[in-house]
């Protein structure tokens, strides 16, 4: 009955979308996925795969000597292919998350000793994969995918992933030119055809299950995409792409002969599985956010996740026995891995890349050594710290409803002598705004966009671009104008789009003092304030309609003004809203003392 269905369905389908382009490749799959047990218990009799590639070589620790890392042997033994770091300062300045460094990949010819450089400025590769021809290799890292012809000797359709974001990907197994990826928010991402050069959208197939890895020469494991409900499953797969055994929710990552690892949608959570024939023992490593997993020597598993604490911007990296016990827990300065061809040892990202010894559990130099570094260097150091405190303060109420008045303490302060009022904002912020309590942590990102310390050293501008995630899809991409002050030796985060420092907002002082005298004399409002003492504190620039604090002054088209107002004996609080009418005119159209922390 459910192969009927499904055929019908697919007749329809097929009548309503004659005028369609149809897409090359497009495998439409009737599957019948009822196995008994002691079918199963057959098909799934095998010893899997270990994925590393052994090699007893003297060479290939010089290579590592030179500050090389070897990603990979071609099958056939003749070429090497070697990661190389690029220093430069054109990259942007992290403040939380992984710092994104570049590198370039090198082949070598393994007799004449000839390289060539296939492709540079590209993210830390962390994974990699040769097609079932062994023809071509990809190469995959910080969301960026490089596909090489080894035969031709060239990159393929460089120009279209230039401009896609990628986080996995796996080759097809019956298909050389087939290609599958994933996104960060898409576990099925798109599907690229390398010999016509074309990419299908996952909207644009009728494949709900995609190829994710490898279990051994007949059968292989993919994610299952429920389109009507939405639920990611990695199954086991034959080469026809017929299912033949659904093992957990969540994502595929990485296999060890008959043991994998799997993420939760959107990268939280990591759970492992001994033995697929045992698919209903899950042991749950973390409910973290992921940022890389790999299967390592002996069937042990490494995973990256972020450090606690806001004084560094650092990663654990976690070692994980073949029954899950945790072996090692060790703070590093990245977030991807790059596990050598023999699984023995690996590289972890970051501002300094650290050699891994998986025989051992332990780094190379188990201690994070810090960089000398000049005046101004080390006070934005101070800057980044603060700015980490507070933002994780605020996200934390923001996305998990954890109102910490001691951090508010620790990271906000209140200037009168520019009047900004950030401890305010964000006291009022806890106080007002509903409580967004969810099960369950988040990942976020600061980069830094631009930066300055005055001539005193006491003051600073700072402009950040946050990217925040939690397990529900609810994702914050914002920018924030902050302005932070020095006081007793120690940087506090002073004001929130504030600009104390701009023409614009001079003028709005300007037209302030006579909005405020119209309030006085009872001509604005209603009188509601009328004879009232009122005095100007903190201007504060938005975004009208979205509404969001402005990161940046020339694009705000809405200010709120806290009044300190003193009425029939009484002092408190008001907020004077104003609205830009044209270029240079602003109107006001609110004065309220409620909602303080909107605008």
């Amino acid at each position: 009955m459910k192969r009927i269905a499904f055929f019908l369905f697919f007749i329809f389908i097929l009548v309503g979308c004659t005028q369609q382009e149809i897409k090359e490749s497009q495998v439409y799959v009737v599957q019948d996925d009822n196995y008994t047990e002691e079918q199963l218990s057959d098909i799934l009799n095998v010893e899997g795969r270990i994925p590393f590639q052994e090699y007893v070589n003297q060479s290939f620790l010089e290579i590592q000597d030179l500050g090389l890392v070897l990603l990979t042997i071609s099958p056939n033994g003749k070429e090497i292919y070697l990661m190389e770091r690029i220093e430069t300062d054109n990259l942007p300045q992290v403040i939380m998350g992984e710092t994104g460094e570049q590198v370039r990949i090198i082949r070598e010819d393994r007799i004449t000793k000839e390289q060539e450089i296939i492709v540079e400025n590209i993210p830390f590769v962390s994974k990699v994969l040769w097609n079932t021809e062994e023809s071509k290799v990809a190469f995959n890292g910080g969301g960026r995918l490089t596909i090489y012809d080894v035969d031709n000797r060239r990159t393929i359709m460089e120009e279209q992933l230039t401009r896609d974001t990628i986080t996995s990907f796996f080759w097809s197994p019956i298909d050389e030119n087939k290609l599958y990826s994933e996104e960060a928010d898409l576990a099925n991402g798109s599907i690229y055809y390398l010999a016509s050069q074309k990419k299908v959208e996952a909207y644009e197939t009728r494949e709900e299950t995609y190829y994710k890895g490898k279990l051994d020469s007949n059968y292989y494991y993919g994610t299952k995409w429920d389109l009507v409900s939405g639920d990611i499953k990695t199954v086991i797969l034959d080469k026809q792409g017929k299912t033949i055994k659904v093992l957990t929710t969540g994502r595929f990552r990485d296999a060890y002969q008959k043991s994998l690892v799997a993420v939760g949608e959107r990268g939280f959570g990591l759970y492992y599985i001994r033995d697929i024939n045992n698919a209903e023992k899950v042991i749950t490593l973390t409910k973290e956010y992921i940022y890389d997993v790999k299967f390592i020597a002996d069937g042990k598993v490494a995973y990256t996740t972020m450090a606690e604490g806001v004084e560094d911007n650092l990663f654990y990296l976690h070692i994980i026995s073949n029954d899950g016990s945790e072996l090692k827990k060790v703070k590093v300065h990245g977030g991807s891995i790059a596990v050598l061809p023999d699984g023995n040892s690996g590289y972890i990202s970051g501002s300094e890349w650290q050699k891994v010894d998986f025989i051992q559990n332990k780094l190379e130099q188990d201690s994070l050594v810090e960089n000398e570094e000049d005046e101004e260097a080390g006070e934005l150091q101070a800057i980044y710290t603060t700015i980490r405190g507070a933002m994780t303060t605020l996200y934390d109420f923001e996305l998990m409803g954890e109102q910490n008045w001691s951090q508010i303490k620790k990271h906000f302060k209140n200037t009168h002598l520019s009047q900004q009022w950030a401890y305010f904002d964000v006291e009022k912020i806890f106080q007002e705004r509903v409580n967004r309590s969810s099960k369950g942590g988040y990942a976020m990102k600061i980069d830094l966009k631009t930066y300055d310390i005055n001539a005193t050293g006491d003051g600073a501008s700072v402009t950040i671009g946050i990217k925040a995630k939690n397990p529900y899809g609810r994702d914050v991409i914002m920018d924030y104008a902050l302005e932070l002050i020095k006081s007793e030796d120690k940087w506090y985060v002073a004001g929130f789009s504030t600009f104390p420092y701009s023409t614009e907002r001079q003028e709005i002082e300007d037209i302030l003092q006579e909005m405020v005298t119209k309030i006085q004399m009872g001509q604005l409002f209603s009188g509601e304030l009328e004879d009232s003492e009122i005095v100007i504190g903190q201007i504060q620039f938005w975004l009208n309609g979205i509404p969001h604090l402005a990161p940046s002054v020339e694009t705000a088209n809405a200010v709120k003004v806290f009044l300190q107002v003193k009425h029939q004996g009484k002092e408190e609080i008001y907020k004077l809203v104003l609205e830009k009418i044209n270029q240079r005119d602003w109107k006001p159209v609110k004065l309220t003392k409620e909602g303080l922390s909107t605008l």
